[in-house]
């Protein structure tokens, strides 16, 4: 027995002594080792990644979410290297334009210097002051400064088809964009935007067709913020579409709840409502609003240019699911009001 005993000693003392001798190793070649997986990317996947850093988050929160996304291989080297550059407190919150292919040290001066990219999201539909509003959320402008450059800066460009509109909402194009908070000024992210409604929206054969048409870019600019703002899903955008041209060119009054809500800043429309003097009241004036009312997205711009032709007059949308629902006759209309608006 005494001497099992001493063997099991012995097992014991040479498990230490090869645990010390390890940890000896990893500890005298961890500097570099990390030194080296600091300078070296997660993967090759150069896709982006949208980070987000929200209040309250700890630096080892922010270690652990980067491991998750794979823009890292390792958390707790990662948060080793904040813990002991005093960089813990140093992360802001917001959200970084990010890659696996960007190195732990290039993630780590991203999210903690003043080079970081702010990811700023242009819904489709917002007004340019909507825009306004967001961007001063954001920190990115003084309030009211988006605004007043739509409104008074100029830009030098060639405009081309764009040349005859008759103010820029309308084509300040609803996208995502990465934004650098130093270099942000309201006048540069302006002519982003134009040229991004450019390219996206003025194709060959986008072009072609507006050329061929009897409209303008900006009556179809106008029509397209119109049934942005009236249409909820985009298959209904077409046949919307031919409604309202349909009005348009038989000299009807629109009659769309939309280029009301543009004048009162409300979601719905009273009766009273209606009555109020404006152009942009299509309740009360024939023809279209004298600018468009939203930004449209590019499903509601092809729509404006490809109307679907049809029987109806009349649209209205559900309240619990957004379905529109459409009428001949106005008597038809208004029992589908009864039916559904109730």
């Amino acid at each position: 027995m005494k001497r099992k005993n001493r063997r099991n000693g012995l097992g014991i003392y040479v498990v230490i002594i090869v645990i010390a001798i390890v940890g000896l190793i990893i500890f005298k070649n961890f500097p570099n080792w990390h030194t080296n997986w600091l300078e070296t990317p997660a993967s090759n996947d150069a896709s982006s990644i949208i980070f987000e850093i929200e209040a309250g988050d700890s630096g080892k929160t922010v270690s652990e979410n980067l491991k998750k996304e794979g823009l890292i291989t390792n958390g707790w080297a990662f948060y080793y290297y904040l813990k002991n550059n005093d960089l813990g407190q140093s992360i802001p919150i917001g959200r970084f334009v990010l890659y696996p292919t960007m190195t732990p040290l290039g993630i780590i001066e991203t999210i903690t210097g003043d080079v970081g990219q702010v990811v700023f999201t242009i819904p489709e539909g917002y007004t340019i002051a909507q825009i306004d509003d967001k961007l001063y959320k954001e920190g990115l402008i003084e309030d009211d400064k988006f605004e007043y450059c739509a409104e008074n800066c100029e830009f030098k460009r060639e405009w081309g088809l764009m040349s005859g509109y008759s103010s820029l909402e309308g084509y300040l194009f609803p996208d995502t964009y990465f934004i650098d908070p130093n270099t942000f000024t309201p006048e540069k992210f302006i002519d982003r935007l134009l040229y991004t409604f450019e390219e996206k929206t003025l194709t060959a054969e986008n072009i072609t067709l507006i050329e061929t048409s009897s409209r303008t870019l900006d009556e179809i600019v106008i029509a397209a913020s119109i049934i942005e703002r009236e249409v909820f899903l985009d298959e209904d955008m077409a046949l919307v579409s031919g409604i309202i041209w349909k009005r348009y060119d038989s000299g009807w009054a629109l009659g769309m709840c939309s280029t009301v809500n543009y004048i009162t800043g409300k979601q719905e429309v009273t009766y009273e409502d209606t009555k109020i003097d404006s152009p942009y009241n299509t309740y009360q004036n024939a023809g279209f609003p004298p600018t468009a009312i939203s930004n449209p997205g590019l499903s509601a711009i092809e729509a404006a240019i490809n109307p679907q032709a049809s029987e109806y007059w009349f649209f209205l949308n559900t309240l619990d699911t957004g379905e529109t629902i459409y009428a001949v006759t106005n008597e038809e209309h208004n029992t589908n009001k009864a039916i559904y608006l109730n």
